[in-house]
Parts: structure tokens; C-alpha cells; sequence
């Protein structure tokens, strides 16, 4: 087991998954994710995508047990440890290059289904897993993690961590004001902006983040993905094909461009194939000093730790709840639900949605208002796109 195998100092990352935390909303928005995503990735990622689900453990009707997925990928030389929250960038380089994947345990809300500001299990298991069964592709991830670990730093990094956190930490707090997050976001952008000369963590912190986040590869003109914030985004692992996002051939150059981690990326970099991300990265390795590694050491940061392995607070509306369960049981009263809905759950849409795949071809005009409310749910954004699709799956068998 990989718990084995982690040395005394990143085990105070490393926290329990609690399974028996996730309700019956917490899998139905994974099931929903998987559905619609699965026959769009099948078609437009990379073709270790699917096979590398199955491989690695990723389940499609529920949350996957991040034990098990340990065990799968211990068959590639990786393995999986839950975590909770953001780990400081040069600690996660320890766990990756020793070949362990943090999975952070936490679970978007059906109110962050396309976009979740925070670490979650869809975007570190589904998102990071299923491309590491690769063997050229997991070998890099290797590789830049011990590159990464022998990268000098600076405190305007530091500084950059610490504003992510708190943005990320903000737009999860359902108490959180519009102000807040604006104050906050509006810091991130002043600490990047008034970064001095890069460090060396910071370019490669780039090239991170054009590759094993967003990185696309093969034909320039018809790329496929396997970044893992694309294949964790509904909606941005669509817009990000579309002509409109510049398509860039993958080389060094990419560490002089910054990212933005609360937009869609306007470009994205198309690697011709896995050995080029390494060549690129023993590129940058060449430029590095190398004589600063003890700094990696000094950053200390208990209250990162401390926040990270607390038990986020468990928001639930037992009402709400009550009726997914009732909707999975054999006391489902369909037009008592209907009214609960109607009268004091507005923007409920994913019950709505479930309603709908069951009750579909049975007609009416019930169903009707219950089509035209879930094609105009949030209408032109990322969301509604993500509807539509589930919409269209169920339509067409």
C-alpha cells in the first residue's frame, strides 16, 4: 500500500476519505459528470482517456474509493493517497515524484459542476489518473517532479500561493460575500502583477499548468486533450476546442506565458506527442541553477496544515435531500415532488434532469415545461451547455 512508502514529512497531508460523508447528491453529480463527459472525451481526448478510467479505478455511478484506485495504479508504479484542500506546489512535486497522486477527497456541489475553484476528487481522480496508465506521459510526470523539487523559489511565490488559497478557500464558503471574493481575486491579480523577475518555480509552475493541466496534443488543427483540468471541466474541455482559443505548437516558449486560474484560457499549446512535453522539460532543466534546494525546505506553513486535514462543514438541506432519496426509493410521489420543486427549489436542476431521464418518452405537457426549464436553466453558459448534452444522451438512447 503507498501509505507505506511516504516519508514522515508529507505524511501530515495525508488525511482518511471519508466515504460514508458523500450523500446520494454528492453521486448523483458524479454520475451526471461521467455521463456526459465520457462519450465527448471517447471522442476528443487522448486514447488512454478510456481505457485508463477502468484501469485506474475510476468508477462511473459513484465517487471512487481512492484506496482502490491506490491498488490499481500501483500496477503503472503509481499509487494514490487522499488529501484535502491545496498542498503547497513544492510539496505536491514530492508526492509526484515519488509516483503518488494526492487526490483531494472533497466533492463539487451541482451548483460547480462545470468549474470548481478548489482541489476536488473529479478533477485529481478523473482529471489526473486515467493518462497515467501512458507510460511516456507518467514518466514525465516523474521527471518534472524531480525537476520541480531542485527549482529555486522566491516570496512572491509564496505570496502567489497564499492568495490562490484564500480565493480558492472564499469561493467555497457558501457564507463567503460577493465582496470578499472580489477583494480576494482582485489580490491575486495585484500579487501577480507585481511579481518581480520569475523564479524558476514559477516557469516551470507554467509549464505545469500548459501541460498536465491543459496541455492538448497530436494534429494542431484536430488536438486531443489530456490535461486534467480539461478532462475534469465540463465546460471548458468543449469551449477549449473551439476555434477562438489559439492553438499553439508546444516548445519552451510556453513558461513566458502567464495563467489566470478564475478564467478559460485563451490559448492552449499542442505537444505532437508525449516525448516532446520531456525533451522540452531537460530543455528547461538546462537552464536551472540547481544551488538552491535547502530554500524548499525553509517555507513552513503549519496553518496550511492544519486547514487542509480539518473536515470541511457538511451544508445540507435535509428537505432536499429527503427527495433524492425518496426519488431512489419505492415511495417516490412524483407530482408531490414536482410541487416541492416548483414552489421552493428554483434552481434545483439536476433533480429536475433525473426526473426527466426517467419520465422522458411518456409525454405530456408536464414534461414539456420540465424540457423547456432544463434547455433555458442558466441559459448560454457552460452549465446549460452541460445540460444539453445530458438532454441529448437521454433523447437519443
Amino acid at each position: 500500500m503507498t501509505l507505506k512508502n511516504i516519508p514522515n514529512h508529507l505524511e501530515k497531508y495525508i488525511v482518511k476519505q471519508n466515504y460514508d460523508r458523500y450523500n446520494v447528491i454528492d453521486h448523483q453529480v458524479w454520475k451526471f459528470i461521467m455521463q456526459i463527459s465520457i462519450p465527448f472525451f471517447k471522442k476528443h481526448a487522448h486514447k488512454s482517456y478510456f481505457e485508463g478510467l477502468e484501469k485506474t479505478g475510476i468508477t462511473k455511478n459513484k465517487i471512487p474509493l481512492i484506496k482502490k484506485m491506490d491498488e490499481k495504479l500501483a500496477k503503472f508504479g503509481w499509487g494514490a493517497v487522499p488529501v484535502r484542500g491545496f498542498i503547497p506546489p513544492w510539496d505536491f512535486m514530492k508526492f509526484q515524484a515519488l509516483g503518488v497522486l494526492p487526490i483531494a477527497c472533497d466533492m463539487r456541489s451541482s451548483k460547480n459542476l462545470t468549474y470548481t475553484p478548489a482541489p476536488d476528487i473529479v478533477h485529481e481522480s478523473a482529471g489526473h489518473s486515467p493518462i497515467i496508465i501512458n507510460d511516456e506521459y507518467a514518466y514525465y510526470l516523474k521527471e518534472y517532479g524531480r525537476i520541480a523539487l531542485n527549482a529555486t523559489f522566491n516570496e512572491d511565490d509564496q505570496r502567489i500561493y497564499r492568495a490562490i488559497r484564500k480565493l480558492s478557500d472564499l469561493k467555497e464558503n457558501i457564507y463567503a460575500s460577493p465582496n470578499e471574493i472580489e477583494k480576494a481575486e482582485k489580490a491575486l491579480i495585484d500579487v501577480r502583477n507585481n511579481q518581480n523577475e520569475p523564479s524558476e518555480a514559477t516557469l516551470l509552475s507554467r509549464l505545469h499548468w500548459w501541460t498536465v493541466e491543459y496541455g492538448l496534443i497530436g494534429d494542431i488543427d484536430n488536438p486531443k486533450i489530456y490535461g486534467a483540468g480539461l478532462l475534469s471541466s465540463v465546460g471548458e474541455s468543449q469551449n477549449c476546442l473551439d476555434s477562438k482559443v489559439k492553438k499553439l505548437p508546444f516548445s519552451i516558449d510556453c513558461i513566458k506565458y502567464n495563467y489566470d486560474i478564475t478564467e478559460q484560457q485563451p490559448q492552449l499549446f499542442v505537444a505532437k506527442d508525449f516525448s516532446a512535453l520531456t525533451r522540452v522539460l531537460h530543455e528547461f532543466e538546462k537552464t536551472m541553477s540547481y544551488n538552491s534546494c535547502d530554500k524548499i525546505e525553509k517555507f513552513k506553513d503549519e496553518n496550511i496544515i492544519k486547514i487542509n486535514n480539518e473536515e470541511p462543514q457538511n451544508f445540507i438541506d435535509e428537505k432536499i435531500m429527503n427527495l433524492y432519496e425518496n426519488f431512489e426509493g419505492d415511495n417516490f410521489d412524483l407530482d408531490k415532488t414536482m410541487n416541492i420543486l416548483n414552489k421552493e427549489y428554483p434552481d434545483e436542476w439536476l433533480l429536475r434532469f433525473k426526473i426527466y431521464r426517467r419520465y422522458y418518452n411518456q409525454g405530456g405537457n408536464w414534461l414539456k415545461h420540465l424540457r423547456n426549464y432544463l434547455t433555458n436553466y442558466r441559459l448560454n453558459s457552460d452549465m446549460n451547455s452541460a445540460i444539453l448534452r445530458g438532454l441529448k444522451i437521454v433523447e437519443n438512447g
